[in-house]
Formats: structure tokens, C-alpha cells, sequence
């Protein structure tokens, strides 16, 4: 007779192995994404993981210290960083009617 190896399941909704569902606050805190920057009068906002933010405001470990045009300039534990919009995948024409 044959005995049969146990058949074992993975859990498609668990962690990778190797990693704890305790790391993705940690990981979330350390990626930056900033998805947009709007511009008013007379202040600016930039939005980051989601979360609408003004110079001096916090994200994780990081404070925003400038808005520009194009990019953030934040602090994070005292180092300087840029976050920049990515290029639009979509290019308008710009030809005359």
C-alpha cells in the first residue's frame, strides 16, 4: 500500500514567507508616493499616500518643507529628499487648429 504525503495549502491571503503582517505599516511609512500637487491662491497642497498636506504637515517620519511645481522637498531623520510627479503617460497635442 501507498500512504499518501500530506498536501499542504497556502494561503493566498497571508504575508510572503519571511515577512510578518506586522511589517506593512512600517513599509507603508517608508515609501512616499506623491500623486499630485494642487496650487490655490496664495497655497499649495501635495498629495501623498493619499493624505492631503500642507508645508509643515507630517507623513510617517517625513515633514514637508517646500511645494513645487513639480516636486516635494521633505525631511526625513534629517536628510533632505525630493518627491517627484511622474511623467504623464498620456501627451496632449499641442498643434494649432
Amino acid at each position: 500500500m501507498f500512504a499518501a504525503a500530506p498536501v499542504v495549502a497556502l494561503d493566498p491571503t497571508q504575508p510572503p514567507a519571511g515577512r510578518a503582517a506586522g511589517d506593512a505599516p512600517a513599509d507603508a511609512a517608508a515609501s512616499l508616493h506623491l500623486q499630485a500637487i494642487l496650487r490655490g491662491p496664495g497655497r499649495a497642497s501635495a498629495v501623498i499616500n493619499g493624505n492631503s498636506l500642507q508645508v509643515g504637515d507630517r507623513v510617517g517620519d517625513a515633514r514637508i518643507l517646500a511645494i513645487h511645481r513639480h516636486a516635494v522637498l521633505i525631511d526625513r531623520q534629517g536628510q533632505q529628499q525630493e518627491l517627484h510627479l511622474s511623467a504623464p503617460i498620456i501627451q496632449t497635442s499641442r498643434t494649432q487648429p
